[in-house]
């Protein structure tokens, strides 16, 4: 009766990751709205004709979008390239929805080394939407280094 009455829904990879993981709520969050690009990030908020400059506060270069902001920003990348290096598993990928599959991919095997990668892709996403946030309304962001110590010690404590 159950199955009858929920109906047929559409499967997603990315279940795992959100269901399954010990980040913080507030970063699950993120990274939930982040994958369903629901974030409020320049793109859509000028897709809203919202009378705002487009280009990403982080780097100041291209207009910002999910797929910019989290994974091709040049701050982006120094913290990925090296939370990646840190938590052990390889190169970062060609983009943001080829890591969001490689992170719901170890999530599906229980090892701890692959439940602290999934935690740290989580906290790396979070903190960067924080950072962006951080630079708009009070124009400071703290350096990658400090964002990938603050990053690893909350992968830290699984």
């Amino acid at each position: 009766m159950y199955k009858s009455l929920k109906g047929e829904s559409q499967k997603v990879e990315w279940k795992r990751l959100i269901c399954n993981n010990s980040a913080s709520p507030k970063s699950v969050f993120v990274l939930w709205l982040a994958i369903q690009n629901r974030l409020p990030t320049k793109d859509r908020l000028l897709s809203w004709h919202m009378d705002i400059d487009g280009t990403c506060v982080l780097c100041n270069q291209v207009d910002e979008s999910v797929e910019h902001l989290f994974f091709s920003c040049d701050y982006a990348s120094a913290v990925w390239d090296t939370v990646i290096q840190k938590v052990g598993h390889g190169e970062t990928s060609v983009s943001f929805t080829e890591e969001i599959t490689r992170a719901a991919k170890k999530c599906r095997r229980g090892k701890i080394r692959n439940k602290v990668f999934s935690l740290a892709f989580t906290e790396t996403v979070y903190q960067i939407w924080l950072q962006r946030n951080q630079r708009i309304f009070t124009s400071k962001a703290d350096p990658a280094t400090t964002v990938v110590n603050r990053i690893l010690f909350n992968a830290s404590s699984l």
